[in-house]
């Protein structure tokens, strides 16, 4: 060693001994490229090998003298307790020796880790430490693999965001806080962004990825390191398209529901993405941490059961979690495993509902609507069931089934009545299979085919709100599907923002206004003036107008008298069993 320690009480033979042993200890770790020390206890001395001087980027002169006060000022503010502790441990008898892994500065300003071991090597004669020596090695490579090691495993590497494994260990942790201190409420919010899956199949993986990657962006913008007070968030990527946001500091629901608008306004901005923008909104369900004895899952599958109600509730809101939300998603669970299998136990069943000629009373057509009943659920109303089959992609093989079984009823009524048969079926098309164009034309196609189902009697409904979501690709379909000879109408219009452009651009053939747009219009003039403005436009376009929803008789003359050519609902007849169609007026004319 370099520098003497301070005369000790231990006998002269015995600390030669031991100097000789720490000698040649010396030389063996100095071919080890570690550091050796030496401290004496009572006087703070300290005495170290030039190795020690160089991790740390000095010469032995210069740290001359040096005490354990100087190895104290190089320790990382953080690692100070630790130490102190892990010493006292083992001058207490508690620990045979001391390891610790700590931070000291370099000369240079950055942190150096290094790993000290080391054990008391004499005491006075009543038994305080005297003499301790040990080693100190450099591990900071180390320490940085374990560190990309622990990144690996607990982020997400597509967005960069934390993963599901160190969220848990977040939430964990914040869980235990809570139930040893009841103040210390938190809030779990869980993000899930509406109809993501429409991105995937309209412009591939890959753009779903970028769209992944700019939420993420969104998500780190939004929140701060403490967006409610002073605690650290952790922005999750859960997997998929879900994201969770633990605010470790919000204690009340308005605390939440603050950040929770905020997101959703970020969120609700439009995203650059394959060379246009797309819109995707976002559900947020949120569960309020109390100290109830709820464990980490607990307040996951609460916040994710808060998230699926935000999407029953309209999508693109936040809804706090209550426990009744759990019969209600039961009961969505056992629908969508049913469904699964109706069509192969034949329990889907189709009505019809007329489309009326205002002047003539006739039917014009019929429009296939699908009913379920369960022998156990009983009739599940497809307000209920359509939107489970949408999310879960089972509305694919059930919008199939509709149109094949639809075309064959026609063509049993054509075989049965000739020209008397209804001159139009209208089929409804889903979101999904819009997103599958070239399945949904491939199907069509093939029913056509397979039943004899005159093209240009088939007509196929859309609905306003999903050409709105992306119009190229809707008109792009929209001209494959006319293409094929079938005629195309807009459903629901007057509650997805169309354009005089959407109208112009789309080839359809008949236009149906919504039946929220016809609410009031016997009372009301500003109402009929929207309504009358709608079918003149409709009608100027060269397009049959059709109101949706009549159910009083007031509005038929009105509709009437503003030039509305057909209309269709309760006030004209109740959806009607195939067997009851045959019995229907029909018009004379072969189509509308």
């Amino acid at each position: 060693m370099t520098a003497a320690l301070a005369p000790s009480t231990a006998a002269p033979c015995e600390g030669a001994n031991l100097r000789e042993q720490v000698e040649r200890l010396q030389g063996l770790l100095d071919g080890a490229l570690a550091g050796v020390w030496e401290w004496n206890v009572q006087t703070g001395a300290m005495s170290v090998n030039q190795r020690w001087a160089e991790m740390l980027g000095h010469t032995l002169d210069e740290l001359q003298p040096i005490s354990v006060q100087t190895w104290a000022d190089r320790l990382q503010h953080d690692d100070r307790e630790q130490v102190k502790r892990r010493w006292r441990e083992h001058f207490d008898g508690q620990r045979a020796h001391c390891e610790i892994e700590s931070r000291l500065r370099h000369h240079d300003g950055h942190w150096v880790w290094v790993k000290n071991c080391g054990h008391v090597a004499t005491r006075t004669a009543e038994g305080h430490p005297l003499l301790v020596v040990g080693t100190q090695m450099d591990i900071t490579e180390r320490k940085a693999l374990e560190h990309q090691l622990f990144h690996a495993r607990h982020t997400d590497r597509l967005t960069g965001l934390p993963n599901r494994a160190m969220l848990l260990q977040r939430l964990e942790r914040a869980v235990a806080s809570l139930q040893a201190n009841p103040n210390e409420r938190f809030a779990l919010l869980f993000v899930d962004f509406d109809r993501f899956k429409n991105v995937n199949a309209t412009w591939g993986h890959a753009a779903g990825d970028q769209l992944l990657i700019q939420i993420a962006d969104r998500l780190r913008g939004a929140l701060g390191a403490g967006d409610v007070r002073n605690g650290g968030n952790t922005v999750a990527s859960f997997g998929g398209d879900e994201f969770v946001v633990l605010l470790p500091d919000a204690r009340t629901p308005e605390d939440a529901l603050r950040v929770a608008k905020r997101l959703l306004a970020v969120f609700a901005e439009p995203y650059p993405l394959a060379g246009q923008e797309v819109h995707s909104s976002a559900s947020i369900g949120i569960a309020m941490a109390e100290p109830d004895g709820r464990s980490a899952d607990d307040l996951l599958r609460d916040a994710d059961i808060a998230m699926v109600e935000a999407k029953r509730a309209g999508r693109a809101t936040a809804v706090f979690f209550d426990p009744c939300m759990n019969a209600r998603l039961e009961r969505d669970l056992a629908v969508e495993e049913a469904l699964r299998q109706a069509i192969e136990r034949r329990e889907f069943s189709l009505v019809y509902q007329p489309i009326i000629d205002l002047e003539t009373g006739a039917v014009i057509a019929v429009e296939a609507l699908l009913r379920w009943t369960h022998p156990e659920l009983g009739e599940v109303e497809p307000t209920e069931f359509v939107p489970l089959a949408e999310d879960s992609s089972l509305i694919l093989p059930i919008g199939e089934w509709v149109l094949r079984a639809a075309c064959q009823h026609w063509m049993g009524w054509w075989r049965m009545l000739g020209d008397k048969a209804p001159p139009l079926l209208s089929v409804n098309v889903s979101r999904m299979q819009m997103l599958q164009a070239d399945r949904l034309v491939a199907h069509v196609l093939a029913v056509l085919a397979e039943t004899g189902m005159p093209a240009n009697r088939l007509q196929l409904e859309v609905t306003e709100r999903e050409l709105t979501r992306d119009p190229l690709t809707g008109r792009a379909l929209m001209r494959r599907l006319r293409d094929l000879g079938v005629r195309l109408a807009m459903d629901d219009f007057g509650t997805g923002g169309s354009t005089l452009t959407c109208l112009r651009d789309h080839p359809f053939d008949l236009v149906k206004i919504d039946k929220s747009l016809l609410n009031g219009i016997a009372d009301n003039p500003d109402v009929l003036a929207v309504v009358h403005a709608t079918v003149t436009l409709i009608e100027n376009l060269g397009l049959a107008s059709v109101a949706e929803g009549v159910e009083d008789a007031a509005q038929i003359g009105i509709l009437q008298a503003i030039g509305c050519r057909y209309a269709q609902g309760y006030l004209f007849a109740l959806p009607m069993s195939p067997d009851e169609v045959a019995t229907l007026p029909l018009a004379a004319a072969a189509t509308a």
